[in-house]
């Protein structure tokens, strides 16, 4: 029996958008936020293993999967607003929270937001205050609604370029999508059947259309600001990095301690970005040995 099969899938209607996402398990929740270019999906693993002893829960992000497509604002302080009134709806008043790239971003917003709510928080594949703008392309590029929705069109090319590196369709050196050309973010080969399933996701109708609307609407933090929300994050955190992602080199994450007291940085050792499916049993059991602590 599969992922698919082991849980419930469900929609419904919060803050005027449907939204889909899968459950397993009972006792203490714990929501599962996936990035780009992924789905609920992406954490089936996780989700198998975490069910076993808690109530698990991957929600489909606006525009993903079988979430709403609609226009509408998908700023990361908005799409966060819009999850609490879906947990609000799903009687979700406390829950950990488990993210990965731009999930994180979002989840960032959910958790200083609503802080009385997180138990825990394992915060993964996102900086903090450091970054080199070099390394993240796709905040410029994908700015190009038209551009985006073109790369992105072709599921199976974006998503194998995104994972494995390769060309966006492009032999044009001073191309936009040739910036993308090395988007390669993983350490380790991934199960051909999870690339099958984040492909299908990612296929579905609108979502080509949706998905570069995050990057329009995203918004302008300073400094401050972003120390702001880190400091309502008086829960425990973890931060789960993979030791080669080369996008997200770990000098990100010098002095974490200085921005996040009550969080503990972990290495997932041989991984690169997409360490939930690239080292699923090493996440799920850091997942699970946080969650116990």
């Amino acid at each position: 029996m599969n992922t698919e099969e082991k849980v419930s899938q469900k929609f419904v209607e919060a803050c005027g958008i449907r939204w889909h996402y899968v459950e397993a398990g009972m006792g203490e929740a714990v929501v599962f936020l996936h990035g780009l270019p992924e789905s609920w999906f992406s954490w089936h693993h996780q989700i198998e293993e975490v069910s076993k002893g808690y109530h698990a829960i991957g929600v489909d992000l606006k525009g993903y999967g079988q979430s709403d497509k609609k226009e509408g604002d998908y700023s990361r302080k908005n799409v966060a607003k819009e999850l609490i009134c879906l947990f609000d709806v799903i009687g979700l008043n406390r829950f950990s929270l488990v993210t990965h790239d731009w999930g994180t971003l979002i989840g960032d917003f959910v958790a200083s937001s609503a802080p009385e709510r997180i138990i825990k928080y394992i915060r993964m594949q996102c900086p903090l205050v450091k970054r080199d703008p070099s390394n993240h392309p796709q905040f410029v590029v994908f700015r190009d609604q038209e551009l985006a929705k073109h790369i992105m069109a072709d599921a199976k090319t974006f998503v194998s370029a995104v994972y494995e590196g390769g060309s966006l369709g492009t032999t044009d050196s001073e191309s936009p999508e040739s910036k993308l050309r090395t988007f390669k973010r993983t350490r380790q080969k991934i199960d051909p059947k999870d690339m099958e399933g984040i492909i299908t996701e990612f296929s579905r109708p609108g979502v080509a259309e949706a998905v570069p609307r995050y990057f329009r609407d995203i918004e302008r933090e300073d400094r401050e600001e972003v120390l702001d929300k880190f400091r309502r994050m008086t829960f425990p955190v973890l931060l789960l990095q993979g030791e080669y992602d080369p996008a997200m080199p770990l000098w990100y994450y010098d002095d974490f301690d200085r921005i996040l007291p009550n969080a503990k940085l972990q290495i997932v050792r041989d991984a690169g970005h997409f360490t939930e499916l690239e080292k699923p049993d090493d996440v799920s059991k850091a997942i699970l040995d946080f969650l116990a602590e």
